[in-house]
């Protein structure tokens, strides 16, 4: 795939327009905040990035920090997702004598129920549930398939909780980012050219807060084009799942 950089879309509108080199910045600053709100639904920028584990089971957020698509364990060349869970206390502990932070304590009933609790002591519920040949026959009720173990995303504190059972030094995190941590050599997938040029002079006109103006009309047909573009479906992938809705079925 061939790229483009911030800098050379920023010249192209610069060049376009006629303009000195004076503007640059400006064209900068609309192109950097177009890449942002694009990131979000069109471009849809996904980081991977592996972040340390503090002694708490504490990880800082990046700085260009949206949205959570996956927490993951390394595992061989695997990544194993871990379940975010909404009963991680967002308050951090401390310890009163030391006044360091420490791991949640473990209360062993924060979502319900143990995950050993089942799996490690219920050998005498299965004890009156077997024939006489010792084998299960089942009548064992409310056993839970989950796991306690996961994360919770904390805003307020810009970090990421781990439950109070991990172990690990770090963890592998992949993340929507606001396209904020760029710069002029950050490069650029060339479809989203046009629509960023659209998005520069739509913010330089005198219409830049009338999103119904022709300049912002002009950007938002220029987004409809780059989501198409993106779009890899193909004729044929289309006409297979035409054909894989039908069924036939013989008739005499």
């Amino acid at each position: 795939m061939t790229l483009a950089t911030l800098d050379s879309i920023v010249r192209r509108g610069l060049i376009e327009n006629n303009l000195p080199i004076h503007y640059y910045f400006e064209f900068l600053v609309h192109s950097s905040t177009c890449l942002r709100e694009l990131s979000f639904d069109t471009l849809k920028i996904v980081n991977t990035i592996s972040l340390p584990v503090s002694e708490y089971g504490s990880v800082d957020l990046p700085d260009d920090f949206v949205d959570d698509v996956a927490v993951c364990l390394p595992s061989g060349t695997t990544l194993a997702p871990l379940p975010r869970q909404e009963w991680i206390n967002p308050i951090r502990v401390h310890n009163p004598s030391t006044g360091v932070f420490t791991q949640p304590p473990n209360t062993g009933n924060q979502a319900g129920v143990d995950d050993s609790f089942f799996w490690g002591s219920a050998g005498w519920m299965w004890y009156w549930n077997v024939n006489d040949w010792g084998e299960p026959t089942g009548r064992f009720f409310g056993a839970g398939g989950g796991t306690q173990r996961g994360y919770k995303v904390i805003k307020q504190r810009r970090q990421i909780q781990m439950s109070f059972d991990f172990a690990g030094n770090s963890i592998i995190l992949q993340y929507i980012s606001d396209g904020q941590n760029v710069d002029s050599a950050s490069q650029i997938d060339t479809r989203a050219i046009q629509c960023i040029r659209a998005w520069q002079e739509w913010k330089r006109s005198a219409n830049a807060n009338n999103e119904f103006s022709p300049e912002a009309m002009a950007f938002w047909s220029r987004k409809k084009n780059l989501r198409a573009r993106l779009n890899d479906i193909s004729v044929v992938d289309i006409k297979n799942i035409i054909h894989n809705a039908y069924t036939g079925t013989m008739k005499n």
